[in-house]
């Protein structure tokens, strides 16, 4: 068992062991991506403070744990515990990366709180939907760098689609169009851009942390 303090911001990149996964880790590869996101993530959620307790929040259709926040499964913007869904990847022989701001990038304490609101109140409180149409869009190499990229809609996010408008929203990432960045693609951004550092890997389970939740 491992522990760790997860910090606001911090983004957790999944690497799962189903067709689907593999699917997205590998149709994104690029072998002039940073060493570490060569093979990039299939999923990624964002960590954030709530109440006394860190969440992971996340948007996707594949999770059957009920929202620590609503109090029942949903399809879309949802919050868990970290070591539950890093346990959901480790156990079904998976790894969860976690990637940090770097300290001169760290949020301020209004950040932290506008970084909670924008996630517990808008995207979860409003009940944001998945947006497999955008998630299927992100996956291509040319079709995004069209014209024909929908614009965002903030109403329906995937996840890469969810981290990426709030680093916008936070000025920790250039304004563009969030809708263009699938998981592996944000990930090495935000890496080049030196704003985010890989801070650990997670081949073991976590400790689970004492807080507000069951």
């Amino acid at each position: 068992m491992t522990t760790l303090n997860f910090q606001p911001l911090d983004i957790a990149a999944c690497y799962g062991t189903g067709f689907t996964d593999r699917a997205i880790s590998y149709g994104t590869a690029s072998l002039l991506a940073p060493p570490r996101l060569r093979i990039g993530p299939s999923h990624v959620a964002v960590l954030s403070q709530f109440r006394d307790s860190m969440v992971w929040v996340e948007s996707t259709t594949l999770c059957q744990h009920p929202c620590a926040i609503l109090g029942y499964p949903v399809d879309g913007c949802q919050a868990h515990l970290p070591e539950d869904r890093i346990r959901d990847y480790i156990t079904t022989g998976g790894h969860v990366d976690l990637y940090r701001l770097s300290p001169i990038e760290k949020l301020s304490q209004s950040e932290s709180e506008l970084l909670t609101t924008i996630l517990v109140r808008h995207f979860i409180g409003q009940r944001v939907t998945y947006d497999l149409g955008g998630a299927l869009v992100s996956g291509t190499r040319l079709f995004k760098r069209t014209r024909l990229l929908p614009q965002a809609d903030l109403n329906e996010l995937f996840c890469s689609e969810l981290v990426a408008a709030v680093c916008m929203r936070l000025g920790r990432m250039n304004r563009s169009n969030p809708t263009k960045f699938n998981p592996a693609c944000l990930l090495r951004e935000l890496v080049r851009q030196g704003t985010f550092r890989f801070e650990r890997e997670f081949p073991a389970l976590p400790r689970r942390a004492h807080g507000v939740f069951p």
